[in-house]
């Protein structure tokens, strides 16, 4: 089968490692090629070196006042695509991919697959529904879609695969990067990996302003994993906090990974999550996690078990604070918490078991209807 991802990016974040990690898995096995349209990114570099056919496109320019401008160009080159290399399913993700490829269906004679990784409220999104099939990564997703007025029986609700062998607890790695990192071996550390937006879209202000009003005598560090538009602020705030001695930004890494290892425990105090796969990633290396009760974040976990879920309200500083007081007054807990998470993770978002779903989901698409690639 000749399947064919198009992604604004592939650098950080959670649909493009969603796009890496199932074009990975599909590549790996017999009989499939992958092809991936994208403008860029350290992930698209690394699937091609694994076989997958890449193409540089800038998609993101199918968004806002630009779309009308530039969505026929893109669309045109979709299609062209698609007819050279007999390519059987088209498997789009983000908006603006969507957008794109939904106009490009009305030449191709083949389905279409949107994945969902946000919700269906910006502009536009009705074309969407030209799809043949909408994924959505959490029931939170798919709910709200419906109630926008999509169409049921186009959508389906598809959790998220990851890579558990990849992300597992190594004893080793922990010591090694831990001493690397000047980490005591009692120190609580807990980690946030995400896109620094700014210091509101994931909590990264909330966790500065919960170490600075209740955690000054505690022996904590926290870790900050990712770059964006709001990564000066960030550390100007820790500097004018006087957290530096207890905040450690790391930037973008291709090792996360390896990095979970160094925590104790993952956090997520998000303002929305369609589904948190930093989340699952955390649990997997053996993290319990602590998030903001939003979105799909309470499918992603059990509340009690593997980690906290938080409301999102105005006392999420202190309640936060408390859950991490209470893990690091409680370390059996935490371990207890931590194994759980890692079973937890492995039987409900195990990578290899999703790339089986979206392969069914592709056949029976390609099997209700013949679709002859012209």
């Amino acid at each position: 089968m000749n399947i064919l991802f198009v992604v604004p990016r592939m650098n950080i974040g959670g649909a493009e490692s969603y796009v890496y990690n199932l074009a990975k898995d599909l590549q790996k096995r017999g009989g499939n090629q992958v092809f991936l349209i994208s403008g860029g990114g350290i992930l698209q570099d690394k699937l091609q070196a694994l076989g997958v056919k890449t193409f540089w496109f800038p998609v993101r320019l199918a968004t806002g006042l630009k779309f009308e401008f530039f969505s026929k160009i893109l669309a045109k080159y979709i299609v062209s695509t698609a007819k050279k290399y007999a390519i059987d399913v088209i498997h789009a993700n983000s908006f603006a991919a969507g957008r794109i490829c939904a106009l490009a269906k009305r030449n191709l004679n083949i389905p279409v697959v949107y994945s969902a990784h946000g919700y269906l409220r910006d502009r536009g999104c009705e074309v969407l529904m030209k799809c043949d099939k909408i994924l959505c990564v959490s029931k939170a997703t798919y709910e709200d879609s419906v109630s926008m007025g999509f169409a049921p029986e186009k959508m389906q609700v598809v959790y998220s695969g990851m890579d558990t062998k990849k992300f597992s607890p190594d004893k080793n790695v922990r010591a090694k990067l831990r001493k690397q990192l000047n980490i005591d071996d009692d120190q609580l550390v807990f980690i946030i990996v995400s896109r620094i937006k700014n210091l509101i879209h994931k909590g990264h202000g909330v966790l500065l302003n919960m170490l600075e009003r209740f955690a000054r005598k505690r022996n904590w560090k926290l870790l900050i994993i990712g770059k964006g538009r709001g990564l000066a602020e960030l550390k100007s705030k820790i500097k004018e906090k006087g957290l530096s001695d207890k905040v450690l930004c790391l930037g973008h890494r291709d090792d996360v990974n390896l990095l979970y290892n160094a925590a104790d425990i993952s956090v997520l105090p998000s303002r929305n999550e369609t589904f948190g796969l930093v989340l699952t990633e955390a649990q997997s290396c053996g993290l319990p996690v602590i998030a903001t009760e939003v979105g799909g974040t309470r499918e992603t976990m059990l509340n009690g078990e593997t980690g906290f879920l938080v409301p999102y309200d105005d006392n999420r500083e202190e309640n936060i604070y408390n859950k991490l007081a209470f893990l690091d007054d409680n370390r059996d807990v935490l371990q207890k918490m931590g194994k759980a998470a890692r079973k937890f993770v492995i039987s409900n978002f195990d990578q290899q078991a999703h790339t089986e779903d979206i392969l069914k989901i592709y056949e029976e698409l390609l099997s209700k209807h013949k679709y002859p690639n012209n």
